[in-house]
């Protein structure tokens, strides 16, 4: 048994928007946090120091994970949305044929 799966090509549009500039800004914030494991251990002499400077470095790994997953969570949606697009613009081609003289189908 099949099952209809109805998308707002728009919607997704949208969120791949905001994913994408969420990896931006995750990147950003991972740069901006590459140096603190350094700082940290220069700003805190022993071992508070040592500490902070691991929690800065895997604060600062977490980052760039976290924005490669985003991004690649992107790219997944963005190859979804155009194959939808491809099969709604063959699926429009194809009723536009069926259809009545002068009746034409219009994507979504």
């Amino acid at each position: 048994m099949s099952h209809l799966i109805s998308v707002q090509l728009e919607v997704l549009g949208g969120l791949l928007a905001e994913l994408r500039g969420l990896a931006g800004e995750l990147t950003e914030e991972e740069r901006g946090t590459a140096g603190a494991s350094r700082s940290l251990a220069g700003a805190l002499a022993g071992p508070v120091g040592e500490e902070a400077a691991l929690a800065g470095g895997q604060w600062n790994a977490a980052l760039t994970t976290l924005a490669a997953r985003t991004l690649a969570v992107a790219a997944s949606l963005d190859a979804a949305l155009a194959a939808y697009r491809a099969a709604d613009l063959g699926l429009a081609g194809q009723l536009s044929g069926a259809g009545r003289v002068g009746d034409r189908a219009v994507p979504r």
